[in-house]
């Protein structure tokens, strides 16, 4: 009947139509079939796009290659099947006919009608088992191939690819299995060139999970498949149709407690993923949990038949089979990994094919995999599945329960055992639940919320104020709401995953006080720049390296900077643009001013506790329900420490500077005519000379803080640099000349460039900035940094000996700085 080779068959369709399938369809198979048919018969203006939409288990496979030999490729077209994994694309190879002449059900191919007298089928991906870009022919009718190497294939215009397309002519037809995934940028895009260069082309999807809810998903879905759902069928209607198993539920618990303590979780919560992988190893590695779930299948074997495990590890599914094995279970292994023994490399024990044969064939009694076999790959006569850990994510859940829903009429059996492990979890987690698996629209993606990522808040605050209390005796940590977030910016983009599928990744980007203007000033930036390369889900952050730090450059003073990741933020905001076609939304942190260390100092102060009773009141406050407190710290030592640095430098600014202005009013908003006036007045920091734009702020001279007014001859411009660094302090930068008449008794040694600090611009900003706050003018009229000496001129009326008796603690700080980054320290630094 064929000529058959792995993964290539040359089907005599004369032969075949004399062995015809013998394979009926369900009745919602026929009336997909008949809907399909009328799609694709139909004249219309337009792309041709839609989807079949039926339950895993359903049948989405056969009821698409029945509905393609009978009409597409007896119409003459040629067939492009698109799937992201292999088992995918056998599962589709072996559903166009049998291997053997023997078997009863006879050949779906043979359904072709005449003059067709031939078919030839292969089988194209990077496994090693199939046939690889080049070996395409252009005489192949079928090509069933990953979309990966499509899309390579496509983008390099490689020749054979080129050659089989060309062949189709205006008869192409293209099946994308497992539609869902169609937005991802490389797949859609994929699409979309096809279509360019095959205007008529006809585009199926097969999904049984076609997630609308998110907008742009609903918008790229729509725009792929612009005929909308063509046929759809829910779970519920084919159970009661005995076409699938009705599901029974059981949950043993392990009683293992897994240690996903409250600041991990809430990092994770904002995130929208699945549980963490160091959780999931947690559960996969632990021996006695395993032994449980081994023991639980062995103690119910007659029960639960023939199963499937699903697992996370490679070295779980080792270890579940060893612990199988020895309760006299059979049970095998298909996982993809290479690991060493002591006696040498071993690749999973045998082939995952061999494996995936002696299952089918009942000569084992349970398969443990790692979601091999989520989507696609077909074993209708499992009676039970195991999950061997919960999950938040519908689609996967679906995937795996599916694969034991086969009912009688498919090959199944009545009822599918589905046995689900829980753990004892300290949370209230949101688990995938079988209610929500009917085959209608989901919602994979949970809608982004606007809630603070404490957690993400308190890892830069604590390491942000720990690092300055380090350097500055515990007393200056600047005004402390400058170390909480205004709020973030929600990224989302997809990125290659670890089995080299695409992936949808969620990232926050935290905006501190000092960096809105600077994101917004980016974000429009980008608006009108080229960002195909973040369009990419390959592209990673090592890969525009360059890039980003360029933007970083340009858009930020970082020498200060709160953040330590800023390219990774640039990243994730361009790969969201570059996908998305859409800015991220920024969430404020609306809670922001509840958490001001400093207003509650104050407050204590004010009220004159004692040691004693200001300890119980910070006891109460870190207690609070409605406050974030106990997650921006690990523990109340933690935040008492914190605390008792803000009143310190409360203390030490009423020493130096007097009670602070107290108004009774309502504080006012400076006047944005104002804020014009002064700006163009003052085109740069007055303070360093930073010419950026979206650095300046118009800074008071007199603080409002002690009662300062806004007018115009109480504004200047700073960068927000110099601004932090001046913070209450009653420093006119307009004024070239000193109003000092001795040296006082310290200098502020402001943070030395933690950014840049190979550039000597950022070093001669670094040491106006400190040099003109200790002389509270705008005393440095220039600065020459040598290899040997550094000069720092001052400007008439500013005396050098003023300073003199700091120069030494100066230089001191500045080689440390230097000196830990490798660059060269000034032996001497001398002020004229």
């Amino acid at each position: 009947m064929s000529s058959i080779s792995e993964f290539y068959r040359e089907y005599d369709l004369n032969a075949s139509r004399k062995v015809p399938s013998k394979i009926n369809l369900a009745f919602h198979q026929t009336s997909a079939q008949k809907r399909l048919i009328d799609w694709f018969e139909k004249e219309k203006e337009g792309y041709n796009g839609g989807l079949l939409v039926l339950p895993t288990g359903g049948g989405k496979t056969f009821t698409a290659i029945r509905f393609l030999c009978q009409g597409p490729l007896s119409k003459g077209y040629k067939v492009l099947w698109l799937a992201h994994t292999h088992h995918l694309l056998e599962q589709a190879y072996y559903s166009f006919g049998p291997r053997d002449i023997d078997q009863i059900n006879g050949y779906e191919v043979g359904l072709i009608a005449e003059p067709r007298d031939q078919l030839n089928v292969r089988v194209v991906s990077g496994t090693e088992e199939h046939f690889k870009v080049q070996d395409i022919e252009p005489d192949d009718d079928v090509l069933i191939c990953t979309l990966q190497t499509a899309g390579n294939a496509l983008k390099r215009n490689q020749q054979n690819f080129n050659e089989f397309l060309e062949s189709a002519g205006e008869k192409l037809f293209v099946i994308f299995d497992e539609a869902h995934h169609s937005p991802a940028p490389t797949y859609r895009n994929l699409i979309i060139a096809l279509r360019e260069r095959f205007k008529r082309m006809y585009l199926l999807g097969l999904t049984a999970t076609p997630t609308y809810t998110d907008e742009i998903k609903r918008g790229w879905l729509k725009e792929l498949f612009p005929d909308d759902i063509i046929s759809q069928v829910t779970l519920e209607e084919l159970m009661s149709q005995n076409i699938l198993a009705k599901p029974v539920f059981e949950n043993p618990n392990t009683d293992f407690n897994p240690d996903f303590d409250d600041r991990e979780f809430e990092k994770w919560r904002t995130s929208f993923r699945d549980i963490p992988e160091n959780v999931v190893n947690q559960l996969a590695e632990n021996r006695s949990r395993n032994q449980f779930i081994a023991r639980t299948y062995a103690q119910n074997k007659e029960k639960y038949g023939k199963t499937l495990i699903f697992a996370d590890r490679w070295y779980q599914c080792v270890q579940l089979c060893e612990f199988l094995r020895k309760e006299g279970v059979n049970a095998g292994a298909m996982f993809s990994h290479v690991y060493q023994t002591p006696t040498g490399r071993i690749v999973g024990g045998e082939s995952n094919i061999k494996i995936l044969e002696k299952f089918k064939n009942n000569e084992l009694d349970v398969l443990v995999n790692i979601r091999m076999l989520t989507e696609g790959t077909d074993v209708p006569d499992v009676e039970t599945i195991f999950l061997t850990r919960q999950t938040t994510s519908q689609i996967l859940l679906t995937q795996m329960i599916g694969r034991g829903l086969r009912g009688p009429k498919f090959g199944g059996t009545p009822e599918a055992n589905i046995v689900s492990f829980e753990d004892n979890w300290n949370q209230k987690i949101n688990w995938a639940e079988w209610g929500r698996l009917d085959g209608e629209i989901i919602d994979d993606e949970p809608e982004v919320k606007a809630r603070p990522p404490m957690i993400l808040i308190s890892i830069d605050l604590i390491r942000h104020l720990s690092q300055i209390m380090f350097k500055h005796n515990n007393m200056e940590i600047g005004p402390f709401l400058r170390n909480i977030p205004l709020g973030w910016y929600q990224t989302s983009f997809y990125a290659i995953s670890e089995e080299g599928d695409y992936e949808e990744t969620n990232r926050l980007v935290l905006v501190f006080e000092n960096e809105k203007d600077s994101y917004e000033e980016l974000i429009n930036n980008l608006e009108n720049s080229d960002l195909r390369e973040y369009e990419d889900e390959e592209t990673t952050i090592i890969s525009r390296s360059n890039e980003l730090s360029s933007w970083a450059n340009e858009f930020f003073s970082i020498e200060d900077s709160i953040t330590e990741d800023l390219k990774n933020n640039l990243f994730y905001i361009a790969s969201h643009m570059g996908q998305r076609k859409e800015k991220p939304k920024f969430f404020p942190f609306d809670d922001r001013k509840h958490h001001d260390m400093d207003t509650l100092a104050r407050r204590y102060i004010e009220l004159g506790l004692s040691i004693y009773q200001t300890d119980d009141c910070l006891k109460k406050e870190f207690e609070k329900e409605d406050r974030y407190w106990k997650i921006i710290y690990h523990n109340y030592m933690q935040f008492k420490q914190h605390f008792d640095a803000c009143v310190n430098r409360i203390l030490e600014l009423k020493k130096n500077m007097g009670e602070p202005y107290k108004n009774k009013g309502e504080v006012k908003i400076l006047d944005e005519t104002k804020k014009y006036q002064i700006k163009k007045k003052y085109p740069e920091c007055l303070g360093c000379g930073e010419e950026k734009k979206m650095l300046l702020e118009v800074d008071h001279i007199k603080p409002k803080y002690f009662g300062g007014v806004d007018d115009l001859e109480n504004l200047q411009t700073l960068c927000r640099y110099c601004n932090t660094a001046k913070n209450v302090m009653d420093i006119d930068f307009r004024s070239s000349k000193t109003p000092l008449l001795e040296p006082k008794e310290d200098i502020k040694l402001i943070n030395p460039p933690q950014s840049h600090i190979w550039e000597d611009e950022t070093w001669i900003k670094y040491l106006k900035r400190l040099i003109n706050i200790y002389y509270c003018s705008r005393a440095v009229k220039s600065i020459k940094l040598g290899k040997k000496e550094w000069i720092i001129k001052l400007d008439e009326g500013n005396d050098p000996s003023l300073i003199e008796p700091h120069l030494s603690k100066l230089i001191d700080k500045i080689k440390v700085s230097r000196d830990q980054y490798g660059l060269l320290e000034p032996d001497t630094l001398t002020i004229t």
